[in-house]
């Protein structure tokens, strides 16, 4: 087959291919490898994740602060799930009496009293909230993804 190409090189080339590639052929990423579980490489980019689940609520700063300030590529996604009123009254019933039980029969050191007398009543409080004042329970969820050029950059900043 002799194609004359007295336009633009360009123009013939796309008309030669027009209609066997589409526009998700284009968009694609040509390269994709998923051979390593800490991370994902795509076009020579390497992308990590992070998910936090669980924070400590007496953190005075902001939690996503310092990330945002700094000078890292990453993207942050904050999901949030509401959660049936009745499971967390019953499971927080279930909690409060057994904590409760253990503070009655502990013979730990004190840093454990605390903690338990600190858990006891914050599980009081919410089961409050939610049967009293009817508020709702909700799970927060943050995904952290963190891309960069070399897989030593990227497992440092994971680490950090």
């Amino acid at each position: 087959m002799i194609f004359i190409l007295n336009r633009n090189v360009k123009e013939d080339i796309n008309s030669i291919y027009e209609g066997s590639i589409s526009l998700k052929d284009k968009i694609s990423p040509y390269y994709i490898n998923i051979k390593n579980p800490k991370y994902l490489e795509i076009n020579n980019i390497y992308y990590g994740g992070l998910l936090v689940t669980n924070y400590n609520r007496e953190h005075t700063d902001l939690i996503l602060k310092n990330l945002i300030d700094s000078n890292i590529n990453v993207n942050i996604s904050i999901f949030y799930e509401k959660e049936d009123s009745y499971k967390i009254i019953k499971d927080l019933t279930y909690h409060i009496g057994n904590v409760g039980m253990e503070l009655k029969s502990s013979n730990e050191n004190r840093q454990d009293i605390d903690l338990a007398a600190f858990t006891y009543n914050d599980a009081k409080y919410i089961r409050k909230e939610i049967q009293v004042n009817n508020q709702d329970f909700y799970y927060l969820y943050i995904y952290i993804h963190i891309f960069s050029n070399s897989v030593k950059e990227l497992e440092y900043l994971i680490l950090i």
